[in-house]
């Protein structure tokens, strides 16, 4: 490996206020880091080529030991192989926008009622009165889950994708059961009556070589989902309304009609994506352009650096909502690539739109708190007022 120019430390309070301070040390770096920093030690890719290609070879980079730097044995969704391939093809069509255009009016009418809720309120938090509960209920509908415990859902997803980044797994194991043990009697139910359209159902129905999934599986599969629907597409609407708000007349623009919300939404993915990276594990040594990985080594594809990488996007540090987001990679590509990418648009779609029409003269409070683990970047905290 290249000596690195500058040590980077992710979990330092530093780096994790400002993640393009990291992004900044990797792309000064050479094209492969390994950082010690972490047990077990990892490597970080940081160009766009390179992280982009190492997301197509998906025979080299693994997921089935889970997508965070710890070695968790995982199944459904983070599989892979032909197993993958099954379990993509029970849930994908629920993310096609076919069927996504269905529940077009009813996430709608949700925004309607949640700004109904913030409209006499001095000062109201997006990330609690919005951005939370939005996908939440959404991915819900989907699911086919009462949206009745929807606070115990946001400690559960918490836990989720706190143990995903964990040196500890273990700590958070006991509060995951409780979900684990709420999604099982759900899944139970379903599987005891006729297939529903709804998704739980098709899971709790689903058959690989003509054996039902097993309750492991399931359940997994219905938390990767639920954890994945909610806690990006959070961040995303969340990191989309604090740039508006921060960039000099951009909320303006926006409200007078001058911002194509597309390009927007595809730019805060590039600027702030809501998850800086996620891992694989090689299954072989490799080589990339003279840096060796030995097999079974957690390898870091960081969306972040890849969005500023200066050879694909020019003047990657400055947020430009007419830029072309063709080539920003932080919904992943390849097998893997993610599956509610349609869904997360749409619902930031309709919340921008909603936020525009009800409350023109919107405007931050201040900048609010950042979301907990090193992966994931958001704000679990973004107060604002209308008034």
């Amino acid at each position: 490996m290249d000596k690195e120019i500058e040590k980077i430390d992710l979990m330092s309070p530093l780096e994790l206020e400002n993640p393009n301070i990291s992004v900044k040390k990797l792309l000064s770096s050479g094209p492969v880091y390994y950082y010690d920093l972490f047990d077990p030690p990892f490597c970080i890719l940081s160009r766009h080529s390179d992280v982009s290609s190492a997301l197509l070879d998906d025979e080299t980079f693994l997921v089935g030991q889970g997508n965070g730097p710890n070695f968790i044995e995982s199944n459904g969704i983070l599989s892979d192989g032909l197993h993958h391939n099954h379990i993509r093809r029970i849930v994908q069509p629920d993310f096609l926008m076919k069927s996504l255009l269905s529940l077009e009016s009813r996430l709608n009418e949700v925004t309607e009622n949640l700004l109904d809720k913030v409209k006499e309120k001095d000062i109201w938090d997006i990330h609690d009165d919005l951005s939370f509960p939005l996908p939440v209920i959404a991915i819900c509908e989907i699911l086919g889950i009462p949206t009745d415990d929807i606070h115990k859902f946001k400690k559960w997803a918490d836990a989720s994708i706190a143990q995903m980044c964990s040196e500890d797994p273990l700590e958070y194991e006991k509060e995951l059961k409780f979900m684990d043990e709420y999604l099982l009697d759900l899944i139970i139910k379903k599987r005891n009556t006729s297939e529903e359209d709804v998704l739980l159902s098709k899971i709790a129905h689903a058959k690989i070589d003509s054996k039902y999934l097993s309750d492991d599986e399931s359940v997994k599969l219905v938390r990767q989902i639920f954890v994945a629907g909610n806690e990006t597409t959070t961040s995303l609407i969340s990191n989309l309304v604090w740039r508006l708000l921060s960039e000099k007349n951009l909320w303006k623009d926006f409200v007078e009609e001058k911002i194509d919300i597309d390009k927007a939404i595809l730019e805060s993915l590039r600027f702030d994506p809501p998850i800086l990276g996620l891992f694989k594990a090689t299954s072989k040594d490799i080589d990339i352009k003279g840096h060796k990985i030995p097999a079974n080594t957690k390898v870091m594809m960081h969306y972040g650096a890849a969005n500023r990488d200066p050879s694909v996007f020019s003047d990657p540090d400055v947020f430009d909502v007419n830029r072309d987001g063709k080539k920003v990679i932080s919904f992943s590509v390849g097998v893997h690539v993610c599956l509610g990418r349609e869904l997360a648009k749409m619902e930031a779609r309709i919340a921008l739109h909603y936020l525009k029409k009800r409350f023109p003269n919107l405007r931050l409070i201040n900048n609010g708190e950042r979301i907990g683990p090193f992966l994931f970047w958001g704000r679990k905290k973004l107060p604002v007022s209308h008034k």
